[in-house]
């Protein structure tokens, strides 16, 4: 029993870190308004290790942008931006909001991490 538990355990993390993983490699590396504010969520979400099931899909409302996806216990993850920049948004998981910001602000920290 000990073994099926440590597999499990073992196979569980395997499936989140793979879940980040699948996020960051759909990023592409430059875009629209649209894109700039889905990437600025994934990179909130990875950030704050929210475990991802499905990432964020994000359309376009009248007040801007709404994103949706879920984490692997299937809370809801809500993401609202306006639909000028700098992106004001909001990112709610299981409705606690974790972010209040602009998408711009995390993009650039992104840009200023990598270099």
């Amino acid at each position: 029993m000990k073994r099926f538990a440590a597999a499990f355990a073992v196979s569980t993390a395997a499936l989140m870190l793979t879940a980040c993983s699948q996020v960051a490699s759909l990023t592409p590396v430059g875009g629209s308004s649209i894109t700039s504010v889905r990437n600025a969520a994934n990179d909130v979400l990875i950030e704050q290790s929210v475990p991802i099931l499905v990432a964020p899909t994000c359309s376009a409302v009248d007040s801007g942008f709404t994103c949706v996806g879920s984490t692997l216990d299937g809370a809801e993850i809500l993401v609202t931006a306006a639909g000028t920049a700098p992106y004001d948004m909001s990112i709610s998981v299981g409705g606690s909001v974790i972010f209040e910001g602009n998408a711009q602000a995390v993009l650039d920290a992104a840009v200023l991490e990598g270099s």
